[in-house]
């Protein structure tokens, strides 16, 4: 009982855009007693104190190891993606709970030396698949419940990435929020990958690409497009007798069948305050079900690994014909 009372001091190591976002929906947070934002941690000394004084945050680091300084219990890690795990790794050996930030690592592998970590530190290490939080998913969670196992489901996850992230693989950075979703809404299934193309590259690095896997009984599109010029994050679900389509970003979802016509709004918290909560939850003790685990993150990576394996092999074939 004492520690669900306890006030969780919590850094946040990463303060770009999305982790001054973070940062804003701890300090929320803090109005229900649960945390105290201790710290923010970024290279960039500028911005971290420009974040620490905007939010009234009593330290700013540009080292995460000083964080063993200060009385920090957790840590969310929001560095870009090519350091999360080694950042992630060096928090942790402080003993210190983490939420990382998708996808965790770049390689599978990685993913499970965190996991060591944990167990032998024995701390709370959670990923940070934000969707699995959101309002729309709980309404496709509940559809699927009642009309059973989709046929095919279709995923459009398509924006103007910003220059910082065209860097990095839009199948790490997108197309890995979608395996995940994937995974919780059907559960854990054997995976197939049929066909995987990267429709365009930029510098080497895959920009827009298009797979298709099956999972256990179902059939998976991914479609994720880092060039078009408007967001759309939306799926599709085609079950035996119905249709179904979501919209994340109008948080709305239209379901037709013989009998029913209909559109939902689904209602509910900002996912990211939602997914800090149970992380801050969780640590406390607080039994919550569906919380994604460092093993998620495994199993999400090795779906991504095989699709840009497949996306690698198609673009070699195709040079060589032209």
């Amino acid at each position: 009982m004492g520690l669900l009372l306890s006030v969780l001091g919590i850094a946040v190591v990463g303060v770009g855009r999305w982790g001054s976002n973070i940062v804003r929906v701890v300090k929320e947070l803090e109005s229900e007693g649960i945390a105290r934002l201790v710290a923010v941690v970024d290279v960039d000394e500028s911005r971290v104190k420009e974040v620490a004084s905007k939010y009234s945050i009593p330290n700013y680091l540009t080292d995460h190891f000083d964080l063993s300084k200060l009385n920090v219990s957790a840590a969310i890690i929001s560095v870009p993606i090519d350091l999360l795990s080694r950042v992630a790794a060096d928090v942790m050996s402080l003993g210190i709970n983490v939420l990382i930030e998708k996808p965790v690592a770049l390689r599978a592998e990685d993913v499970l030396k965190l996991k060591k970590i944990a167990e032998d530190v024995k701390i709370v290490a959670q990923p940070g698949f934000i969707l699995r939080f959101d309002p729309v998913t709980h309404e496709l969670k509940t559809l699927i419940h009642n009309y059973g196992i989709p046929k095919y489901m279709i995923f459009k996850r398509l924006s103007r990435r910003p220059p910082r992230f065209r860097k990095y693989s839009i199948v790490l950075d997108l197309m890995i929020h979608d395996v995940d979703l994937t995974r919780y809404l059907l559960g854990r299934k054997g995976f197939t990958v049929e066909h995987a193309f990267v429709k365009e590259v930029e510098d080497g690095v895959e920009q827009t690409v298009y797979a298709v896997i099956r999972y256990g009984e179902a059939l998976i599109t991914y479609v994720v497009d880092g060039n078009l010029p408007i967001k759309v994050r939306e799926v599709e679900i085609t079950f035996k007798d119905a249709y179904v389509k979501a919209d994340y970003m109008k948080r709305l979802v239209v379901v037709r069948s013989k009998e029913l016509d209909s559109t939902l709004r689904a209602e509910g918290e900002e996912p990211l305050k939602a997914e800090v909560r149970s992380f801050i939850l969780r640590i406390k003790g607080v039994s919550l079900e569906n919380l994604p685990t460092l093993n998620d993150a495994y199993e999400a990576l090795r779906i991504i690994q095989e699709i840009r394996s497949r996306c690698v092999l198609n673009h070699k074939l195709n040079s060589i014909a032209k």
